[in-house]
């Protein structure tokens, strides 16, 4: 370990943990522009003495001393990121590091303590950028002593005298600010949870600043990008049998997906699971897993009350406002489904607390799930469950005609919504059987105009409605829609509408929402329309124009309907083609 002399700003090498370590005080801070390197310090200290982050380790230097120390360490400059080896056993030792330092001086760069004020407020605090970087986390839990400072090293309080703040904005529980002895005793969600708000610069380091948390030692490997978080969880799971590792629930922004691994994508994935708590089953045991190249193997038995519908894995975890004096309390499950030989995570969304009571366990088995799924991987389970079901979860399927194509250049290509239900190989939407389902595509069209490019986009919106409105969802006939849409307006967004109909409240602020709703709604009162949509000018060259037929067909068919959508865009000053689409359901 490098550690600055705080005297003559030399760096000297020294083995914390040997008869002659030297007591240091350790820096935390976030990192900024123009910062100090260790080859500035070894090499060219002239240079690095003019750079903007020398005056944070200066600041940090003359502290220590006033501390009554003689070193100091400064990540930005006391690590050899040149060298591989030294980069990854400084991130692998880091937390031992900062829970070995005499004294962890924190500097809030954003933050200035007001004249006559003694402390600061949860207020004055949250904001600071301090709380949401993930390396900041560990730096806040491993060390015993922290002093807190604002921009101008004045002292804002000790980690003790905060601890109620601290608990406030970062929902640590506070025997665990006090000591981080006890980290093993916390469920691995809930210390998910602790970074779930938080962020890294690169993606890998999402996962590299939890490895002192759940004291974890692995390899980096940056590039790998998600994957990292991916091997994080499988470390932690061949560490420990602690279930809450799978108490996750899918985030808002990708609510639609249907199917995936068990293990989470990101650590916002947590972000519910603050409160989280062991529950230790005094009848049935705790089952243990392994992790192969084919998912996560574990011998249990699955609770299959809903039949078909799913199979519910107990995660020997409940919440934390469930009183430990019940003897029967509702404890965690996840939702899972066979895809081929392995099961899959079936919506990811839903994280239950069931009661026991209402369980119903088979035999003990042993149960294949799949850690992960990529999103090609995803829709193919999508597929796969789908197509045994056609007449329960019916598809909409979008075919492209280009006719009488005129002008030597013109292109047309496609964008669907939501990405993850539109089967690539049978090209449709798997639209489940819920009238909320509304799937987008969005059809742009160019063609060479001179020395520019004439280029133009609409939206075809379909779904599927209800023929009688009356009926309870699930047992009522359906029939499908289709509406197109002119260019659409800065402020709507194709991803605000995947999010609404994944929620299944598709309102206001997602201004495509009224597509879904409106239609309906007007379809259920009236014949089934046909649709002209007004022309879209570019400048004095010509129009363009956009028109939709919705052809009703018998409703005798539960699934039988046809719609017809024509897209034909008309340039006067060049030939460009006639666009078919045939949507069919």
């Amino acid at each position: 370990m490098w550690l600055i002399n705080c005297q003559n700003y030399q760096l000297e090498q020294n083995d914390i943990d040997g008869p002659n370590a030297i007591p240091y005080c350790i820096l935390s801070h976030t990192w900024g522009d123009d910062e100090v390197t260790f080859q500035d310090m070894q090499n060219s200290f002239d240079i690095a003495v003019h750079k903007k982050g020398f005056e944070k380790i200066k600041g940090m230097c003359e502290l220590t001393l006033e501390y009554g120390h003689s070193h100091a360490w400064v990540d930005t400059c006391c690590i050899d990121k040149t060298s591989s080896a030294e980069l990854t056993e400084s991130i692998n030792s880091m937390f031992h590091w900062y829970q070995r330092a005499a004294l962890c001086v924190v500097y809030l760069e954003d933050f200035t303590l007001t004249d006559g004020q003694l402390t600061p407020t949860k207020a004055d605090l949250q904001p600071c950028r301090w709380f949401t970087r993930g390396w900041t986390l560990q730096e806040l839990v491993a060390p015993r002593d922290i002093i807190f400072h604002d921009c101008n090293w004045t002292q804002c309080g000790s980690k003790v005298q905060l601890l109620n703040i601290l608990h406030r904005i970062t929902s640590i529980d506070i025997t665990i600010l006090r000591s981080s002895d006890k980290l093993n005793q916390v469920p691995v969600a809930q210390k998910m949870s602790w970074a779930a708000k938080r962020n890294t610069t690169r993606i890998e380091d999402m996962a590299y600043c939890l490895l002192g948390i759940f004291g974890i030692h692995m390899p980096l490997i940056y590039g790998e990008r998600e994957k990292a978080f991916l091997r994080l969880q499988e470390h932690i799971a061949q560490k420990t049998n602690d279930m809450s590792l799978f108490a996750w629930q899918h985030s808002k922004s990708e609510l639609g997906l249907r199917h995936s691994g068990i293990l989470a994508r990101h650590p916002s994935w947590f972000a519910s699971a603050s409160d989280i708590k062991h529950w230790l089953d005094p009848v049935i045991p705790t089952p243990s897993w392994i992790i192969t190249n084919t998912g996560l193997e574990l011998h249990t038995a699955l609770d299959s009350s809903r039949g078909e519908t799913g199979h519910r894995l107990y995660l020997r975890c409940t919440s934390g406002h469930v009183d430990d004096k019940d003897g029967d309390p509702p404890v965690f499950t996840i939702w899972l489904r066979k895809i081929k030989s392995s099961y899959v995570r079936y919506q990811p969304s839903w994280l239950s607390l069931t009661p026991q009571s209402q369980m119903r366990f088979g035999k003990p088995s042993l149960v294949r799930i799949a850690t992960s799924l990529t999103p090609a991987e995803g829709i193919e389970a999508n597929s796969l469950y789908f197509s045994h079901s056609d007449l329960l979860y019916p598809t909409i399927k979008i075919q492209w005609e280009c006719i009488e194509a005129y002008s030597h250049g013109f292109s047309v290509s496609h964008s669907y919504y939501p990405e993850h239900l539109w089967d690539i190989r049978r090209e449709c939407f798997l639209a489940s059987s819920s009238p909320r389902f509304v799937g987008v595509v969005e059809i742009t069209m160019s063609a060479p105009l001179g020395d520019s490019t004439w280029e133009a986009t609409c939206y075809v919106v379909c779904g599927l409605r209800r023929v009688d409105s009356r009926a309870a969802e699930g047992t009522d006939t359906l029939c499908p829609w289709a509406i197109v849409l002119q260019h659409r307006k800065e402020d709507d967004t194709i991803e605000g509408l995947d999010s609404g109909y994944a929620r299944g409240d598709l309102v206001n602020p997602y201004k495509l929402s009224t597509l879904g709703i409106t239609f309906r709604s007007w379809l259920a009162v009236n014949d089934p329309p046909s649709l002209a949509m007004n022309q879209v000018r570019y400048g004095d060259k010509g129009h363009l124009t956009i028109s939709a037929s919705v052809l009703a067909g018998n409703h005798h068919r539960q699934l039988g309907d046809t719609i017809v959508i024509t897209v034909t865009p008309v340039l006067s000053s060049l030939g460009l083609p006639h666009m078919r689409s045939r949507a069919e359901h």
